[in-house]
């Protein structure tokens, strides 16, 4: 665009904006934002944000918080050393299986189509997407038209 009209066309726009009056704000307005701020004040400590909980509770909350996970953390590494862990993981192990074996078969097959792809060349591959493709728009087109034909006013 050129830049000179641009200049115009935002001086003209700043014009006219300066020209505009204020808008007042309807008068309930200021009543249900006011009605709002103190609902909102009035709520208990425990349905506020955690940021506006008392300083002591906060402080609580945190070290509750931070030791319940360092016991996580403790728990699940002394569980992973535990003697039974080995007969566990067999049996989680063996509930995967199933999809182990899913994710070996889809493995087998993408090679095989890939095999199959270099096999048969770019050129067939590409013809073959091109009469797909010009099927697809056949259908569309026909498909288009007998809506039309069917919706068309008499």
């Amino acid at each position: 665009m050129n830049s000179e009209y641009q200049k115009d066309l935002e001086l003209e726009i700043d014009r006219e904006l300066k020209q505009l009056s204020e808008l007042e704000a309807p008068a309930t307005l200021s009543r249900r934002v006011m009605l709002a701020i103190t609902e909102r004040q009035a709520l208990r400590w425990y349905n506020q944000p955690w940021q506006n909980w008392p300083t002591g509770l906060r402080i609580a909350a945190l070290v509750l918080l931070s030791s319940l996970f360092g016991g996580l953390c403790v728990a699940s590494w002394q569980l992973s050393r535990a003697a039974g862990m080995s007969a566990t993981m067999q049996e989680i192990g063996g509930l995967f299986s199933g999809l182990t074996t899913l994710w070996n078969i889809i493995n087998v097959l993408l090679g095989a189509i890939v095999l199959v792809a270099k096999h048969l060349g770019t050129g067939f591959i590409i013809s073959c997407a091109l009469i797909v493709g010009l099927g697809y728009a056949l259908c569309l087109g026909l498909g288009t038209a007998c809506v039309r034909l069917a919706f068309a006013r008499k």
